[in-house]
């Protein structure tokens, strides 16, 4: 599980993160758009077939508790752009492992997507007093704050991706959202 979590948690992160500042600088050039409108963020491209989905849920009838295969079938919802199936999904992954940070983190997002910032938030801190190097709940935690418009309250988690992260991707994403929230642009 390991493994495939990894597999899908730095594309997943970074495809937002990219899609995120990509969408923000688009919509820094229009200075007439709504709150509304800047508040909606581009949803990236399913990659995932429905078999793969349903190849899922069918070891989920066997075994409905299986921790690793309600993980994948809610990482494979949310690629797929069903947020509250993967919510819903997430939460019984949960129910078996509520320790997961990973999950909890993954949750964080799903939430964000359907318009749940505060709850989207909850579930990062929850992550990161789980596992407090766990980098990824940094960087989402700052995501959503710069997403939001918080950017003095986003320098510290995205401070402590930099910390934990030092060289890598994380760290590189962490630096354009500071940079994104040090403009005040970011919208």
């Amino acid at each position: 599980m390991v493994k495939l979590r990894q597999f899908f948690a730095l594309p997943i992160t970074m495809g937002l993160i990219l899609m995120c500042l990509t969408a923000c600088d688009e919509k820094a050039a229009i200075s007439t758009a709504s709150t509304t409108d800047i508040q909606q963020f581009p949803k990236f491209d399913s990659f995932q077939s429905p078999s793969e989905i349903d190849q899922l849920k069918a070891r989920l009838f066997d075994n409905p508790e299986d921790f690793d295969t309600l993980d994948a079938l809610a990482d494979l919802y949310f690629e797929s752009e069903q947020y509250v199936k993967a919510l819903q999904t997430y939460d019984k992954a949960l129910a078996v492992n509520p320790m997961c940070a990973e999950c909890l983190n993954d949750k964080g997002l799903a939430l964000y997507y359907t318009g749940d910032p505060v709850s989207a938030l909850e579930s990062f801190d929850m992550a990161i007093a789980i596992e407090p190097r766990f980098a990824h709940a940094w960087l989402s935690k700052g995501f959503v704050l710069v997403a939001e418009g918080r950017y003095q309250e986003a320098i510290t988690p995205l401070n402590k991706v930099k910390e934990l992260d030092t060289t890598g991707r994380l760290a590189e994403a962490a630096d354009e959202f500071l940079a994104k929230a040090g403009q005040g642009n970011f919208q």
